[in-house]
């Protein structure tokens, strides 16, 4: 292996499906460069983000930590106080002399203040990014907009191609930007570049224009395939529900806006056709970053990361959305890649049950260095090097967030198995389907009562092994009862192991 410390690229999407890769056979999405990448490196086909919404799961991949331990989310109000944020991989690295750079969405809220502290636009070395949504023209953000306005495409894929080659090439021109000036990339420094998109997110494809200024891919591209786009075996059109997936009184049915192209099989097409359209572009921008690391003479010592923050429902048993515990919204891409890794190690795809939490300990790992002891995920290494090694058989998951209509839950997956329970909802009914907050003290709260004295008010249970598209609850059978209780005893065993003790989280309010 080089001794050099390598480079890292850690690319994110944003509600990108796990099977919406050509590699993963999706029949029309073209992904040449991700594909590529999967060839040369290692490809995870059973990969899960452990809380499917942006805000925890984003926090996960940078902290290396379950949601239990870290306490962020969109009802959480509070934002990773500089003190966890020390012992996330990008800060890690940046102890170790790394410099380390910033491009696109931001969804983690951190410093004082949250999205409003100025933090990551201090501790990253190169800022190019904004919070919150980026909308398909970034330019256009009320207030953040400013720091793009240079950029020469008005795109999202373009402008955060734009932002990572100029971050890559030390002596190209860099935007110029008197409110947010960009550093050139030391060349005698390894680097940590973070490159986080808003799409196939519905934010930015559900603002799609085909303005004459966008890419030709924005505009045709799939549009002769319309036929072709799959719709999932387990798709309910809204006026074709006879019962609800979740009892009413759980789950009321009611999603935001954004998410009403689930309820015709032909507004579900379009949106794929541009979810479709967006992935290729962020492929196609995967490969013109490959091109400026030869170019620049890294690409023999440069690891890249792709992978997303979770995935999303298209309509499965009628419902829109995520922030569930069902497969659509847990398994995400995931591939790793290493050019140091020898021949016979590439073009590997794993079937072991990894996560989100692993991959911050394996970019510690990685990088040379010790991995801190508040991570709490397993480094991937040994299975990128092919070892014999005892992997997890029980994958603890979470949904704390109980605003937006959804409920809170909380379950175990195993190889054969899936077991979801469900607790009551905090949230006032009022802040349905508008800006809202959630409470402190109940989030806070509900961090430990679901694992000790808070009962659930719905119980669901799934052979995998026979049923893998979820569609029948065993929880009421009686020749499961063993299985059922085995996993009830599980996930409060795991939610403690990541819970770690009722200390309030290492947060800051908001």
């Amino acid at each position: 292996m080089n001794s050099k410390r390598p480079n890292i690229i850690y690319i994110l999407g944003d509600d990108h499906r796990a099977e919406q890769l050509e590699c993963r056979g999706n029949p029309v999405v073209q992904t040449p460069n991700i594909d590529q990448l999967a060839r040369e490196g290692v490809l995870f086909s059973n990969a899960f983000c452990t809380s499917p919404a942006c805000t925890p799961s984003r926090t996960c991949h940078y902290l290396g930590q379950w949601e239990r331990k870290h306490g962020i989310n969109f009802n959480s109000d509070s934002s990773v106080a500089p003190q966890a944020w020390a012992n996330s991989f990008p800060a890690k690295l940046k102890e170790q002399g790394y410099f380390t750079g910033w491009v696109g969405k931001n969804h983690v809220p951190a410093g004082d203040g949250g999205y409003e502290s100025g933090y990551f636009e201090e501790v990253f070395d190169y800022w190019y990014g904004n919070h919150g949504h980026s909308g398909f023209y970034p330019k256009e953000i009320p207030g953040a907009g400013v720091i793009y306005h240079n950029a020469q495409l008005n795109t999202q894929v373009e402008i955060f191609e734009e932002g990572a080659l100029n971050f890559l090439n030390p002596r190209k021109e860099f935007i110029e930007n008197a409110a947010f000036p960009l550093p050139r990339r030391p060349e005698d420094k390894p680097f940590c570049l973070c490159v986080t998109f808003n799409l196939p997110h519905s934010h930015g494809t559900g603002n799609m224009e085909l303005r004459p200024s966008d890419d030709e891919i924005y505009k045709s591209l799939y549009r002769d395939r319309f036929r072709d786009v799959p719709i999932p075996d387990t798709y309910i059109s809204f006026d074709k529900i006879s019962q609800p997936r979740v009892p009413l009184d759980v789950y009321n049915g009611i999603y935001i806006p954004s998410y009403d192209y689930v309820r015709r099989p032909q507004f579900l097409k379009e949106r794929r056709v541009r979810e479709y359209q967006t992935i290729t572009g962020m492929d196609r921008m995967l490969g013109r970053i490959r091109e400026e690391l030869e170019l620049q003479g890294l690409a023999d010592n440069t690891i890249i990361v792709f992978s997303t923050d979770h995935g999303i429902h298209h309509g499965e048993h009628g419902l829109g959305g995520k922030c569930f515990l069902y497969e659509e919204d847990l398994r995400i891409p995931m591939v790793v890649y290493d050019p140091r890794l020898p021949e016979n190690r590439r073009g590997q795809v794993r079937e072991e049950m990894v996560a989100v939490p692993d991959l911050a300990p394996t970019m510690m790992e990685l990088a040379g260095f010790d991995t801190p002891s508040t991570m709490q995920g397993e480094s991937l290494c040994p299975l990128l090097n092919n070892q014999d090694t005892q992997w997890r058989e029980e994958l603890f998951v979470e949904q704390l967030m109980d605003i937006q209509n959804y409920p809170r839950s909380e379950g175990v997956r195993t190889k054969d198995w899936k077991y979801i329970r469900y607790f009551r909802r905090m949230e006032d009914p009022a802040q349905a389907n508008r800006k809202f907050r959630g409470t402190m003290n109940n989030y806070i709260d509900c961090l430990s009562s679901t694992l000790k004295d808070e009962q659930p008010v719905h119980e669901e249970l799934y052979n995998l092994k026979e049923d893998s598209g979820e569609r029948y609850n065993v929880a009421p059978d009686k020749s499961c009862s063993d299985v059922l209780e085995k996993l009830r005893t599980k996930t409060t065993e795991l939610g403690w192991k990541y819970r770690e003790d009722e200390n309030p989280p290492l947060t800051l309010p908001v």
